[in-house]
């Protein structure tokens, strides 16, 4: 639905203003940003023209662009070049409204560039908890490491109304909206309220789908492609065939054009066990789509928790590492991320098999750093903590794709006692001893040669900083017996590695 609701008489709710008049009701804030383009829009609390000046730096104009008199302002500026910050200034052609060093946007990478980025991704936002705000307040202190969010979905509670917008959305993400570009998808939420009216008002998003529709589009940045389809209203009939005819061949184009990483968003998780469980329409529907076409990452709110998987094609584990999915080109292999606890925080109801990452209670979100040949994600808490880190690889080589983080050394020390190991000489077990120089999340497993996991000591829970101990007796996943002879294990904190080898005896 691409809907733009006019209406006058917006509620005067004053939500920031940098200079003049108490005229601006809503925004300004920055929308449908492009390589050559970008929206800005605002609200009036009562009907006036609207300007626009943008330019390189504050108060040095390229040009302006007036927009109809009304409540209800949005400027699109095109004929911009790509990768470059532009200041913009709104007024009502005699009063300056909004101005000032924190009013700009950047364009995008141009598509095919091989160069690091970074973008956040959450959903099930807008409840108006305590939560939610600490997040958001992490979201801003973050915003200039990044160059864009994506938004996955619910985004107030609890039926998406206009009222709820300006209490829960606005006021409380104003510092990183008016200069950060924000891309949503639909939740079960957005559409309570006339099939997500308010949504369709408030945000716009590319339309490049044959009907020109809101619900699903696709963008490029640098040498990314990223989707989001529409797993609410646009299910069923023509309808959910068009949406189908279109991912495949954005897909395609995708692909044909050199786009390295293909990353998609929607709503409702294929794969989760937190406040809700696999979602059958996604999985059926859209993931043999997106495997098929050789998709890196999805990205999914709707469960409240977070959650990542191990690197999956057909409901299955292809690679069982905890942390680490190289793939070759655009083969099959996906990394699912459900990243739902943007405000909500609630409780995992199980442990998912395909999950090699889940926590319950983990207001935050997601980030996904992309630097050539190398994606990494990050899962970071609302108090800065980071949980959870994965990285893929493409032809083999990683990148270094991070600058100063401080999650790159956490390791201070590892030994492994006794080795040889003889299990019925030593009921307490192997010890395997390491020190943290904060806390982290930390996998541990132990393998055959063969690389066959035999045992999982650790799955990703955090672990406080200072000395820890972590156990293995020898046996198998099962509880059976293993064959003696020489195994290996491998323990990862944040994103540093240790491996060693095991002689077990008989």
């Amino acid at each position: 639905m691409n809907i733009r609701q006019r209406q006058l008489g917006v509620a005067a709710v004053l939500l920031w203003v940098q200079v003049g008049l108490s005229q601006i009701s809503i925004g300004p804030y920055v929308q449908r940003v492009g390589t050559d383009r970008a929206t800005v829009v605002w609200y009036t609390d009562s009907t006036t023209a609207g300007v626009l000046k943008y330019g390189t730096a504050p108060g040095s104009w390229l040009g302006s662009i007036k927009v109809s008199a009304g409540t209800v302002h949005a400027a699109e500026v095109a004929g911009l070049q790509p990768n470059k910050k532009y200041f913009y200034e709104v007024s009502d052609g005699k009063t300056t409204l909004a101005t000032g060093a924190d009013f700009y946007f950047k364009t995008h990478v141009a598509a095919g560039t091989r160069v690091p980025f970074s973008f956040i991704a959450a959903g099930d936002l807008g409840d108006g908890s305590t939560a939610q705000i600490e997040v958001a307040a992490r979201m801003i202190s973050e915003r200039p490491k990044h160059e864009f969010a994506l938004f996955l979905g619910d985004i107030v509670y609890s039926s998406g109304t206009r009222s709820e917008y300006l209490k829960k959305y606005f006021p409380i993400y104003k510092d990183l909206l008016r200069n950060f570009s924000v891309f949503p998808c639909l939740g079960n939420h957005d559409i309570k309220t006339s099939k997500a009216a308010p949504y369709f008002e408030f945000f716009y998003t590319p339309t490049n789908n044959p009907d020109s529709l809101e619900n699903y589009y696709s963008f490029d940045y640098a040498n990314a492609h990223i989707i989001c389809l529409d797993d609410e209203l646009l299910v069923s009939g023509t309808a959910l065939t068009k949406q189908m005819d279109w991912l495949q061949k954005d897909l395609a184009d995708a692909k044909a054009r050199g786009q390295f990483w293909l990353i998609v968003m929607f709503h409702r998780p294929p794969y989760t066990m937190g406040t809700h469980t696999d979602d059958e329409f996604t999985k059926t529907t859209f993931v043999p789509v997106l495997e098929k076409a050789g998709v890196d990452l999805v990205l999914c709110g709707h469960s409240h928790v977070a959650e990542r998987s191990f690197l999956l094609n057909d409901s299955k584990i292809i690679n069982q590492d905890l942390s680490y999915y190289p793939k070759d080109g655009v083969t099959p292999g996906t990394v699912y991320v459900v990243a739902g606890s943007g405000g909500k925080n609630d409780n995992l109801d199980g442990q998912h098999p395909l999950m090699a990452f889940k926590q319950s209670r983990a207001a935050g979100f997601e980030i996904v750093y992309v630097n050539k040949d190398t994606l990494r994600g990050k899962y970071m808490k609302r108090d800065g903590t980071i949980v959870d880190i994965f990285t893929m690889t493409k032809k083999g080589k990683a990148t270094h794709v991070e600058i100063d983080d401080p999650a790159q050394r956490p390791l201070q020390y590892v030994l492994n006692y006794p080795n040889p190991f003889h299990p019925r000489q030593t009921p307490d077990g192997l010890s395997i001893v390491f020190e943290l120089s904060q806390p982290q999340p930390v996998y541990a497993a132990v393998y055959d040669l063969t690389g066959r996991e035999v045992m999982r000591l650790r799955n990703g829970e955090v672990m406080r900083a200072g000395r820890q101990v972590l156990k293995w007796n020898g046996k198998g996943k099962n509880g059976e017996e293993l064959a003696s002879g020489a195994y290996f294990y491998r323990l990862q904190a944040g994103v540093q590695v240790h491996t060693a080898k095991l002689l077990l005896m008989p």
